[in-house]
């Protein structure tokens, strides 16, 4: 028996290339408006996830639909059939991302674009993914960083653990962001050394993880969404805190690197108009004698 399946999202009906057309997958009774939910709920629910597909894999075989709440998927559990639906997929593939309904909902209802494009499939978010193309290409750049990050870590990590002022599981998350944050705007912010992190920064990992962990909660548990229960407000308010970390230092950081923009252009004004004033005798030799 397969223990492994592909999920694929509003792919009803779909044709699997060298396997039989689905025209209508089997599936447990399909409700109005809930769908398939109620059977899934009976089966164990988000804490049953692993059996649920072992049970219907049983029960259905190798192929089977599920519905939630309007959303229809797909479900193969042959291996064999995996390239062939992947490779079908055409110019523009659909991302695990974009099933991820509760940031995509977030992103837009909130209108952050650059969010919508990073968790679509068609032309914009081939214009998305283009512009981190450089990025990739000059991952060797940023190694330095990433290693000066990573011994500022080592330094305290048995310190801070021993002491017991952070979980070894927070420090493994903190020194995540300190790595990824290196490589964003080129230096640390040493979450992990509990001496000078900064109150902002420890907030923002604290969100982040918030918002991760009720993400896998809500995804299935979709009625948190349709009843706006206190799980959904508390997923908003700490996407909320991340994203204006975020954009308050991306603003930051901008600021920073137009002033040094600004200083490195005059600097070079400055030295120029030197090296035009050298030219005049009498200048060459005030010049000479300051020195």
């Amino acid at each position: 028996m397969s223990s492994s399946f592909l999920l694929l999202s509003s792919l009803l009906p779909a044709a699997v290339s060298g396997f039989t057309t689905i025209t209508e997958a089997p599936m447990p009774f399909k409700w109005p408006i809930v769908g398939t939910l109620p059977d899934f709920l009976q089966r164990g629910g988000v804490d049953k996830i692993p059996e649920i597909y072992q049970n219907m894999y049983k029960e259905y075989g190798s192929v089977f639909a599920m519905s939630q709440l309007g959303a229809e998927s797909l479900v193969l559990s042959d291996p064999r059939a995996f390239d062939s639906v992947l490779r079908a997929e055409g110019k523009f593939p659909i991302g695990a991302s974009e099933s991820v309904d509760t940031f995509v909902s977030y992103y837009r209802e909130n209108n952050i674009t650059l969010g919508i494009k990073s968790t679509s499939h068609g032309p914009e978010w081939k214009e998305w993914r283009s512009q981190l193309d450089p990025a990739f290409v000059a991952w060797k750049a940023y190694l330095p960083t990433i290693a000066k990050a990573a011994s500022q870590i080592s330094e305290v990590a048995t310190y801070e653990v021993n002491t017991e002022k952070v979980k070894f599981e927070d420090l493994i998350r903190h020194s995540a962001f300190d790595m990824f944050y290196s490589v964003m705007y080129g230096n640390s912010p040493q979450t992990t050394n509990s001496a000078i992190a900064k109150p902002e920064d420890i907030e923002f990992v604290q969100s982040a993880k918030t918002a991760f962990d009720l993400t896998g909660f809500m995804l299935t548990n979709p009625l948190e969404k349709v009843f706006q229960t206190d799980t959904f407000q508390k997923f908003n308010v700490n996407m909320d805190k991340v994203v204006e970390f975020g954009n308050s230092k991306a603003f930051d950081y901008l600021k920073q690197v137009r002033e040094e923009s600004r200083n490195v252009e005059m600097a070079a004004e400055t030295e120029a108009d030197e090296g035009k004033g050298s030219k005049c005798p009498v200048q060459a030799l005030k010049n000479g004698s300051n020195n």
